[in-house]
Order: structure tokens, then C-alpha cells, then sequence
């Protein structure tokens, strides 16, 4: 009787204390290499971010829109990969842009940035259309205003 006692003593002992004290080292080492996880989560966030995808960012004026601004990064990227797309495929690839963020409406003194990925998705696409398509967009294209200079760009 005496030894099923010190059984449910040592039972009891090792309920009490030694288990506890097992799952708290387990959980203390747990801890540290969820640290050590979320560190090294962070460092390869922090090189993403140093790899930010380029932009192409306007500050809206007067008269501006969204529409402008889109023309304006297709025909930047344009004139920077050398890449040369007729008036009609310039109007396809600003409005299928633009309707891809939405449409939005845009307030003077906002800032508005168009991602160069999209751009390029877009002028690809327009590289695709064919001569009925282009025909098609040329009819939108033609009293269209192609001068951006202005457009994103504070005036004096």
C-alpha cells in the first residue's frame, strides 16, 4: 500500500510539476523559432520591397483623368522600350487600362500611380489587334487629343 502511495506521489509530482515545466520549455522553444521564423518573414519582405515594381506616378491637374494619365504611361513606356503603336492601339490599350482599375474618377492634387507591368500587359495586347480591330479603335482614335505632356505634370 505503501508503494502505490509513492506511485500516485511521484504520479502527482510529475502531473504537477514536471509536465508543466516540459511544456513550458516546449513552448518557450516554440516561441523562439516562431521569432526566428517571423524575422526571416520579415527580412525577405523588406528585400521585396526594396524590388518594388516600377511606376509610372502623376500628380492630376486641371482637365486631367485617369484615362489621360493612362495614355500618357502608354506612351512613356513607348517612347522608353522603343515600342511603336498607332493612335488606334494607343486608345485600345489606355481604355482597356483604365477600365481595368475601375474607371475612377480622380480629384486635382491626387496622386495617381499605374503600375509599368499593367502598361506593358496592355501594349502587348494592342500589338495583337488586328487590322479589323484597329480600324474599329481608330474611329475613337481620331479626335483624340495625343499631346501629354501636360497631363500628371504640375504648371506653372
Amino acid at each position: 500500500m505503501k508503494h502505490i502511495t509513492n506511485l500516485k506521489f511521484v504520479a502527482l509530482f510529475a502531473f504537477l510539476v514536471a509536465i508543466p515545466f516540459v511544456a513550458g520549455a516546449y513552448s518557450e522553444r516554440a516561441y523562439a523559432e516562431e521569432k526566428t521564423t517571423q524575422k526571416q518573414e520579415q527580412k525577405a519582405d523588406t528585400k521585396e520591397e526594396a524590388k518594388e515594381e516600377p511606376t509610372f506616378a502623376y500628380i492630376a491637374q486641371p482637365g486631367d483623368s485617369y484615362s489621360l494619365m493612362a495614355r500618357k504611361a502608354i506612351q512613356s513606356y513607348g517612347i522608353v522600350n522603343k515600342v511603336n503603336l498607332s493612335q488606334a492601339q494607343i486608345i485600345f490599350a489606355e481604355t482597356m487600362l483604365t477600365q481595368e482599375a475601375g474607371s475612377p474618377s480622380i480629384l486635382v492634387g491626387q496622386k495617381v500611380v499605374i503600375k509599368q507591368s499593367t502598361v506593358k500587359n496592355w501594349i502587348e495586347k494592342a500589338q495583337k489587334l488586328s487590322d479589323k480591330e484597329k480600324a474599329a479603335w481608330n474611329v475613337y482614335a481620331q479626335g483624340a487629343n495625343f499631346n501629354t505632356d501636360n497631363v500628371g505634370e504640375p504648371r506653372s
